[in-house]
């Protein structure tokens, strides 16, 4: 399926859009423009019908297993308020003097190549771009199940001039000749996604051409040796845990215990685990492969140890959530659905285990006392973490906000200088 010019097209049609792509998008950018504010009504009535519930219908595709309430913090940051929050705080005023007068401009036309991991994902990739100005061609990922073409038609219908400025194609990651048209059309490629992705995409984009990469990160969590004092933290990490079912890059991949002592993350997950497991109950597991995933794994892992075969980790299995001890402390994803690795690591090595995956790190949230906790957050951001976090407001996100360090919306803006 393919958005162009406001119509949908069949797949047959790709190679005669994607030839006119680099004619059409110059077309727009030297004539047309977008309203801003009309773009922020428009999108902020789509803000509405989402809280209002007329979108159920093309909602129900979302596999919103674990995700639920995610619709409704969407709907709140594509408000009239959160948007220019959004924009008053990423793109402030540059800074004048008495020789040069300097304003942003939309950085030209902007690929996305978007990641499959959330539903919503590649529209708004799309709206951030539309928001700074941009024409936009959007790669769909390979998981996509149409929701994103019916969002971005329903936005052209609501403001029809914002019809040249989207180009959605559902080009599988194979078809390379194909996104090469794509790249050379644009002036900004924004990649979501993890490093194979990123590496293709830094191959084939012209030397001309910037790259903006939304990675994929690991997010984790540091425990004092108190742990026990604090139930009601615990429970709020369980339940962002279960709720996000670990899908997103700051939800908690990995738990890390304030201890020498490898022993002290078997008792953290014997201690853990019921809190787990009482999050689970609350949210079963709405997929059924998920759920018969998890059960065929458990069996498996029986059959192994049987053997004598073992992966460094001991398990410590609830129903369809698991915690692992493992001594290795790199930070590395655990799995998904409830499944945590969980590491003895002291706080003075901490810092030299962040740094092995610098590149990873995004969001954490520290449980421990006051002095640990504050020594544990100046070594994560010395670390280069980006996002210190609540364990229950870990993957919660706000207007304004940085992503990954730095602000989305200046990526993909130009300032242009001139005399005065």
């Amino acid at each position: 399926m393919i958005l162009a010019h406001g119509k949908i097209f069949e797949k047959d049609k790709e190679n005669r859009i994607l030839s006119a792509l680099s004619d059409e998008t110059n077309e727009t950018l030297l004539n047309k423009t977008i309203d801003r504010e009309k773009l922020i009504s428009t999108i902020d009535i789509i803000s509405k019908k989402l809280k209002d519930g007329e979108y159920n219908g093309i909602l129900s595709g979302i596999d919103t297993d674990g995700l639920d309430g995610y619709v409704s913090q969407a709907a709140e940051m594509l408000s009239a308020e959160g948007l220019k929050k959004n924009l008053s705080a990423q793109i402030p005023e540059p800074a004048q003097n008495d020789m040069i007068s300097a304003k942003y401009y939309p950085a030209g036309v902007l690929l996305h190549i978007a990641a499959g991991n959330v539903d919503v994902l590649p529209a708004y990739s799309v709206l951030t771009g539309l928001l700074c100005g941009n024409v936009n061609i959007l790669k769909l990922p390979s998981q996509d199940d149409g929701l994103t073409v019916k969002i971005l038609y329903e936005l052209i219908r609501l403001m029809p001039e914002l019809a040249d400025f989207i180009y959605v194609f559902d080009t599988p990651s194979s078809d390379v000749a194909s996104i090469c048209e794509m790249a050379k059309a644009a002036d900004v490629i924004v990649v979501w996604g993890g490093d194979e992705a990123v590496s293709a995409v830094r191959r084939l984009a012209p030397p001309y051409t910037r790259v903006v990469c939304w990675g994929h990160k690991i997010g984790f969590a540091y425990i004092g040796a108190d742990y026990e004092k604090r139930p009601g933290e615990l429970a709020e990490l369980a339940e962002h845990i279960i709720k996000t079912s670990q899908f997103l890059c700051s939800s908690c991949q990995r738990i890390y215990v304030d201890s020498a002592d490898p022993a002290d993350a078997d008792r953290f997950c014997r201690y853990f685990l019921p809190v787990l497991q009482a999050a689970r109950d609350k949210r079963p597991l709405k997929d059924t492969g998920a759920a018969a995933e998890n059960t065929i794994f458990r069996y498996s892992r029986r059959i192994e140890r049987s053997l004598g075969v073992t992966d460094g980790k001991r398990y410590y299995d609830g129903d369809c959530c698991t915690l692992a001890a493992k001594d290795d402390p790199t930070l590395e994803i655990s799995g998904f659905f409830g499944t945590v690795d969980v590491t003895a690591l002291p706080l003075e090595k901490l810092f030299y285990v962040l740094r092995e995956k610098k590149g990873y790190l995004q969001t954490a949230c520290v449980i421990a006392d006051e002095n640990t906790k504050k020594r544990a957050e100046e070594i994560m951001v010395r670390a280069g973490v980006t996002r210190i976090m609540k364990p229950s407001d870990m993957s919660k996100t706000f207007s304004g906000e940085a992503h990954d360090g730095e602000f989305e919306l200046l990526n993909y803006m130009r300032i242009i200088n001139r005399e005065k």
